[in-house]
């Protein structure tokens, strides 16, 4: 039994370990602001999985970033919104909108999702 019961503890240990926390994220949310606000694009798709990146051009996310930053102006405020089953969800406050960007990460800290909806 006390051998079931340190099995069960080390698997649930192992798991927490792994797991993102919420400071993770508010860093690369930070971090996400940064490069957005001065147009760093391929520094954004470095933080990106491998799997992301082939799904998402870099030219793809430049043109983005430059419409955000053409159309809504510079971001000047983020807040933590939810936690939902495409990632966490955090409202972005532009000079001239507010945006809802989703972002999920893996163990190894790389996005799996980025994703920007209108607010």
């Amino acid at each position: 039994m006390k051998k079931i019961i340190c099995v069960i503890v080390m698997l649930c240990s192992f798991q927490f370990s792994f797991a993102q926390t919420e400071d993770d994220y508010t860093k690369l949310v930070e971090t996400i602001i940064n490069y957005i606000n001065t147009k760093k694009a391929k520094s954004i798709h470095g933080l990106f999985s491998s799997e992301l990146q082939s799904n998402l051009a870099v030219t793809t996310l430049e043109k983005n970033i430059e419409n955000y930053h053409n159309e809504l102006g510079s971001i000047h405020s983020s807040e933590f919104m939810i936690e939902g089953e495409r990632g966490f969800c955090y409202l972005l406050e532009f000079d001239n909108a507010s945006m809802v960007l989703i972002i999920k990460l893996t163990s190894e800290k790389k996005l799996t999702e980025f994703t920007f909806e209108e607010y």
